[in-house]
């Protein structure tokens, strides 16, 4: 039973990855239950036992995609390098992300914002803690820059912190209308004037 419960999860991660890339790519209102069934392999039945309806795998596969990403954040963040070499680094990996993903342009959780939020109350709420925890994040590691001296005593970190998270949005959406590498990287850094030296 033990070992059953277990290879069921495994499938469940596997299939909810998938279900994350759908949604990706395609948007809520654009991906059917149809859609569902046949990027999982699954049935309605089967779909429905293991996520429960649309809104349900949708808000699932959302936080998934939060948490990874966040996880991600914080692990450049929290690397031994100087803090504006670690906010260098991470906005140019969005960005070269950005760029090689084209079959999932954007940002999974800004679609969520521009395409669910003003009329799903749990879509705004998965949103809205993933943006606090982006900008927790940064001001985790802008507070540890302070205390080891990289940047003034007297910088207003959650400022700062608050001003990069929008960076991180800003630069998955500008990638979809300015897929131009050498111009994202000079808004990268020029966004890290915000960081006083």
């Amino acid at each position: 039973m033990r070992g059953m419960t277990r290879q069921r999860g495994f499938a469940e991660d596997e299939a909810l990855l998938k279900i994350m890339r759908l949604f990706w790519a395609k948007g809520y209102e654009a991906t059917s239950v149809a859609d569902l069934c046949e990027v999982t392999g699954l049935g309605r039945g089967s779909l429905y036992a293991a996520f429960g309806s649309k809104q349900e795998v949708y808000e699932r596969s959302l936080r998934h995609y939060v948490d990874v990403v966040n996880r991600h954040l914080r692990d450049q963040l929290s690397r031994q390098v100087p803090v504006r070499q670690a906010v260098r680094d991470l906005l140019l990996e969005r960005v070269d992300d950005s760029l090689t993903e084209r079959d999932r342009p954007g940002c999974l959780l800004v679609g969520a914002i521009v395409e669910r939020a003003a009329h799903d109350p749990m879509a705004a709420r998965i949103a809205q803690d993933a943006i606090n925890a982006t900008r927790s994040a940064f001001a985790s590691a802008l507070h540890s820059a302070r205390a080891a001296g990289q940047i003034p005593y007297e910088s207003d970190v959650e400022s700062i912190a608050a001003f990069l998270t929008r960076m991180v949005q800003g630069l998955r959406v500008m990638s979809i209308s300015l897929p131009d590498r050498k111009l994202l990287a000079s808004v990268v850094d020029a966004a890290l004037e915000a960081l006083p030296a």
